[in-house]
């Protein structure tokens, strides 16, 4: 598998996936290097509506000892679950799940936060110090529905209480695709820039024709993670670039250098 750096986008078109609410920044990066961004957002983020359990684990959340943070997503809805009010976690140890979480932690004003300066994901977190032994902490985390289970379950094993709060979830959306299939037919796009699984398995949905997938599978994917990167392989993606860590400066950066390609 070969991957090949893009090193300038002057004049070319980038497919965008990201929730229609996340790309403003990431359009403005592309748009930068004089690149043109098309959006297409395959999936949608909303507000998960709470079950009576998640409710009453809201109304104690001044007991627990960690609460961890797996995404900027985690932290805009956790933080509307609560009305806003950041004093509540503030008995807490704040953990943060990549350095785009921490810095929208910081955002809202929660100043002290732990994170990984070695990762940007779950198992960065897990190999600090601090996380090695947790007799009977009680953690608490913020995620999305569906969300990975290696975290919960590794603490779990270390000795930790865990409670899930599923504050947001991602819908499938069906936008018009005759305009993308015609460029991805045309060899117009330089890459494609993916950021998570359920992104990537709606995307190959939405442009299953064969003629059309068989074009988006040799078309460069730029992917946030190791996981997104092993599902885009297991897809049939021949050509994917892998972030240095979950952040849009980071995908467009990879994208021009391609210092980390599968």
């Amino acid at each position: 598998m070969t991957c090949t750096p893009i090193s300038t986008l002057v004049g070319k078109k980038v497919l965008v996936t990201r929730p229609e609410h996340q790309v403003a920044e990431l359009n403005r990066l592309i748009q930068a290097s004089s690149g043109i961004n098309i959006n297409l957002p395959v999936i949608e983020v909303r507000a998960k509506p709470l079950s009576e359990q998640e409710t009453l684990c809201l109304e104690k959340i001044e007991s627990f000892d960690y609460i961890f943070f797996i995404s900027v997503n985690a932290v805009n809805f956790a933080l509307q679950a609560i009305d806003g009010k950041i004093e509540r976690l503030q008995k807490a140890k704040v953990v943060a799940v990549g350095k785009a979480t921490a810095n929208a932690l910081t955002e809202k004003g929660i100043i002290k936060i732990i994170r990984s300066e070695k990762g940007f994901n779950s198992e960065a977190i897990l190999a600090m110090p601090e996380f090695q032994s947790l007799s009977n902490e009680c953690c608490l985390i913020f995620r999305g529905d569906g969300g990975r289970e290696l975290l919960a379950t590794e603490l779990k094993a270390r000795g930790a209480l865990v409670t899930y709060v599923e504050v947001y979830q991602k819908l499938l959306t069906a936008p018009d695709t005759q305009d993308v299939g015609k460029s991805l037919l045309n060899n117009e796009f330089a890459a494609v820039l993916i950021y998570s699984v359920v992104a990537l398995n709606n995307l190959l949905l939405l442009l299953a024709e064969d003629k059309i997938k068989k074009q988006l599978l040799i078309t460069p994917v730029v992917v946030i993670s190791q996981r997104v990167y092993l599902a885009a392989k297991e897809s049939g993606f021949t050509q994917i670039i892998i972030a240095a860590e979950a952040s849009d400066a980071a995908m467009v950066n990879a994208l021009l250098n391609g210092e980390a390609c599968g």
